[in-house]
């Protein structure tokens, strides 16, 4: 009888995204990204040389019924998907140390949150991108794809400085906050929110995704996560009930987040999610700051 990753390497192979004894990790890399579920290392192709991120799965419940076949159904339909702003999935390996790995495109810029911590990379592009690949996802032609995990972090920078959406279809599989920090919060998705997963809707949806995308916007806009300066986690449940963040300042902001973007913030936080706008409509919103902020430098 196979084992559970011999029934993944066998499924990837039907698919064509079976990479075993194609990519070699950089054991020479010393800063491994690592998550409570996974740890991302450099690796390469070895028939290209191509740098890749090799994202290995460390407790995925390979024994649960189903699992394995989600895991081959996601990651299929993840390689199909082919969109400047989401990151492609190259394939599957499953001989590093007895998990699933994904392999994807390294990315030199790293996420998107660490990229604006440096004040000269402006985050109102990188928007734009994301809300593109969301849209994109939502209005795939198999059928929607919601990300149920966007933010910052889950969004990589490529070596042109376009932002390109990852982890998601695979969120409730792995958990994908790299903070190295012993200080790392337990639930560190709980932030970007919205009420009706805090109350008990865990599956995610489109309008879960455009509160989330409104979070992230605001996270690289202020360099901060959403409600940063509340440190009780207890406390950030309580707030996100209340309603939406406050408007930060401009120095905050650095003068960025202006009116209009403030004010796509906030339709993405509408309480009541059938009343959240669709990110057609937000993108269709934002392509007009957009146009502004690159023919005329103003938002």
């Amino acid at each position: 009888m196979r084992s559970p990753l011999e029934r993944v390497a066998q499924g990837a192979a039907r698919h064509g995204i079976n990479l075993n004894g194609d990519v070699s990790r950089n054991d020479s890399w010393v800063n491994p990204l690592i998550g409570a579920s996974a740890i991302v290392q450099r690796g390469h192709l070895r028939t290209e040389g191509k740098a890749v991120a090799v994202k290995m799965i460390r407790f995925a419940p390979l024994e649960e019924e189903g699992t394995v076949e989600r895991i081959i159904r996601e990651a299929r339909a993840w390689s199909r998907i082919q969109h400047k702003n989401i990151l492609p999935l190259i394939g599957i390996v499953t001989t590093f140390d007895h998990a699933v790995s994904f392999i994807s495109p390294w990315m030199d810029n790293g996420n998107a949150y660490d990229y604006v911590q440096n004040h000269a990379n402006d985050p109102r592009p990188l928007v734009l991108d994301i809300a593109s690949g969301l849209n994109y996802l939502h209005n795939h032609e198999d059928g929607p794809i919601f990300h149920g995990d966007l933010r910052g972090r889950n969004v990589m920078v490529s070596k042109d400085g376009c932002a390109v959406l990852s982890d998601f279809s695979l969120s409730s599989l792995i958990e994908s906050s790299f903070d190295t920090s012993a200080a790392a919060p337990i639930h560190p998705t709980l932030r970007w929110m919205p009420p009706e997963e805090i109350q008990g809707c865990d599956n995610p949806t489109a309008s879960s995704d455009v509160w989330a995308f409104g979070m992230t916007a605001l996270e690289l806009f202020t360099r901060a996560p959403p409600f940063h300066e509340i440190r009780s986690l207890r406390r950030v449940l309580t707030r996100i009930i209340q309603g939406p963040p406050e408007r930060p300042n401009d120095q905050a902001t650095l003068s960025r987040l202006t009116d209009g973007w403030w004010k796509i913030c906030n339709l993405c936080w509408v309480p009541d999610p059938s009343q959240r706008p669709s990110m057609s409509d937000i993108s269709r919103k934002l392509g007009t700051l957009g146009t502004c902020f690159v023919l005329f430098g103003l938002s």
